[in-house]
């Protein structure tokens, strides 16, 4: 570690607190394919990132993208649109390359790298020295790995998503987007914890959810949480702005 960067201490969080991507960390999160949109949501909404700085996501190019943020949806995330800037890498190496440059940076607020299958390029070194750079400039940099095995990394945290069944609205419509996340690996920590997440977006957060959640109707009976196709996490299709997008 080098001279002018302090040790990051990682203290349990108290009891009935909502997970969090801390800055000055590197995050993973792994999902299968069916559960991107819950990866990216829970890694766009759970960041520790100061207001008004761009949020870069970094992506390798590749055949028939699942998920594109859009306008609508990062509104009801609470993140301004045009602070989301889009860059395209050719392959892993150049996307780790990306990724390393930009989170020695102070400027960005945070740094999202997506990554699918192996990413034979990210290991305990190029992790290692990710953690350095987020360390040195104090912001949150997270790997997020698409249909991936766990491999040895340095990583602080470690995350698996995935879409849950949503609580039905009035004539079980799908409602709110929910997850469950479970942080699998803490470094120098305990790890295990599960949470059932629910969008909130009137309050513009996540609510914690009973991981056997049953919602109880007017007249007393239980409601199922009403099964829905494909992902739960719904960012609307249309955008109001589109994000700038960047080539590495």
């Amino acid at each position: 570690m080098s001279a002018h960067t302090a040790p990051i201490a990682i203290e349990d969080p108290p009891p009935g607190t909502l997970p969090r991507l801390a800055g000055a960390q590197l995050h993973e999160i792994h999902a299968a394919a069916k559960d991107w949109a819950s990866a990216l949501l829970f890694g766009l909404a759970s960041i520790e990132a100061p207001p008004g700085k761009p949020i870069l996501l970094m992506r390798t190019r590749r055949r028939g993208s699942i998920t594109v943020p859009c306008g609508e949806g990062l509104g009801a995330l609470g993140i301004d649109p045009a602070r989301l800037v889009i860059v395209d890498a050719r392959d892993g190496a150049a996307l780790l390359r990306a990724g390393l440059d930009a989170a020695r940076n102070s400027g960005p607020a945070a740094v999202l790298l997506e990554s699918w299958g192996p990413l034979r390029e990210y290991d305990l070194v190029a992790s290692r020295r990710l953690i350095l750079a987020a360390e040195s400039s104090r912001i949150p940099v997270v790997m997020l790995r698409g249909d991936a095995e766990p491999r040895a990394s340095a990583a602080h945290t470690r995350w698996t998503v995935a879409g849950a069944p949503s609580a039905p609205l009035e004539m079980q419509a799908p409602g709110a987007p929910t997850l469950i996340v479970e942080l699998v690996r803490r470094r120098g920590g305990p790890a295990g914890q599960r949470w059932r997440l629910e969008w909130n977006e009137e309050h513009g957060g996540f609510r914690e959810r009973p991981l056997d959640f049953e919602d109880p109707d007017l007249d007393g009976s239980i409601r199922r949480p009403a099964p829905v196709s494909g992902t739960v996490v719904s960012l609307p299709a249309v955008r109001t702005r589109a994000p700038l997008r960047r080539t590495a």
